[in-house]
């Protein structure tokens, strides 16, 4: 057996995001794998991707759970702050959706009659969105996300000019259905829990998945500098090996209820999560934390 690693660094502090995709970093706190490699780890949470992204880039915390663009986008300065960033390790795969306001939804739902007819779909919103006399405004999560570059190509596929048909805007994930509710916004591309909690406090509808449009999109990472990579080389390692077995451990069916019970604590998502423990979705989300190609980053995603 290997002797165990000599990590520069034990005391780490990671951000994230109030999402279901952010459960790697929480079951690696509370089912103990950060401390069975030798990690002492404070989970700090963050509503928006630009904290998420600053705080590591200035090193306030050493790593994140991050949108799979962002290490690729804060590494090309496409975000004004150039910080050469890195990812060792995918932690979710696909759990994203377009959600749209209930009158919106409501209003295709007089000419669709079955949901899973995506052509049918894609050409009942082009119509009305061709027929409104307002600019919808569709709200993603981070100008360098999946979200964002879903969104588009949905609409690009539907005949949907993404400049000029529609106002497409930023939000943090928390903001979105407060947003949908009062109006603000049309519709939204996001991450669970925020699609499904539209559905079951009736305030929207779903659309399509990020499933739909790309099958085995890369969702989430875990997001470190190059410069912080290179002083821990041991730490990095083990902070992989953690999130990768707790990756493994939420994938398995058999843990779902604890993992939304654990979710469900206030320091996460609190009672966000504990709506959606036994809610099944109308469409598929096909969201996976581990299995064959889900962990490991693709370069050729990035391109």
């Amino acid at each position: 057996m290997s002797a165990p690693l000599t990590l520069e660094k034990n005391n780490l502090k990671l951000g994230f995001v109030a999402l279901l995709d952010c459960a790697p970093l929480v079951v690696a706190r509370e089912k103990g794998f950060f401390k069975k490699h030798g990690l002492n780890v404070v989970l700090c949470k963050e509503s928006s991707w630009a904290s998420i992204r600053d705080k590591v880039s200035f090193g306030l915390y050493d790593g994140a759970h991050m949108l799979a663009p962002m290490p690729l986008a804060s590494t090309l300065g496409l975000n004004g702050n150039k910080t050469p960033m890195l990812t060792a390790l995918a932690l979710s795969q696909n759990g994203t959706a377009i959600t749209l306001s209930l009158e919106f939804y409501t209003l295709l739902s007089k000419s669709i009659a079955d949901w899973k007819d995506t052509s049918s779909v894609g050409a009942e919103f082009k119509k009305q969105v061709k027929n409104s006399k307002v600019k919808p405004v569709i709200a993603t999560v981070y100008p360098y996300s999946n979200h964002h570059y879903l969104l588009r190509y949905w609409l690009e596929q539907q005949g949907i000019n993404a400049e000029t048909d529609v106002q497409l805007i930023a939000a943090p994930p928390t903001h979105m259905i407060p947003s949908l509710s009062n109006g603000a916004i049309d519709g939204y591309c996001v991450g669970e829990p925020w699609n499904s909690l539209a559905l079951i406090q009736q305030i929207g509808g779903l659309l399509t998945t990020g499933h739909e449009i790309w099958g085995a999109h890369m969702e989430k990472v875990l997001g470190v500098t190059q410069e912080w990579a290179n002083a821990h080389p041991n730490s990095h390692k083990a902070l992989v090996n953690a999130l990768y077995e707790a990756c493994q451990w939420a994938e398995d069916s058999a843990n779902k209820e604890e993992l939304f019970q654990l979710l469900a604590l206030p320091p996460y998502l609190d009672q966000a999560a504990t709506q959606l423990a036994n809610y099944t979705p109308p469409l598929a989300m096909e969201q996976h934390f581990a299995g064959k190609h889900v962990n490991v980053p693709d370069p050729k995603q990035g391109e």
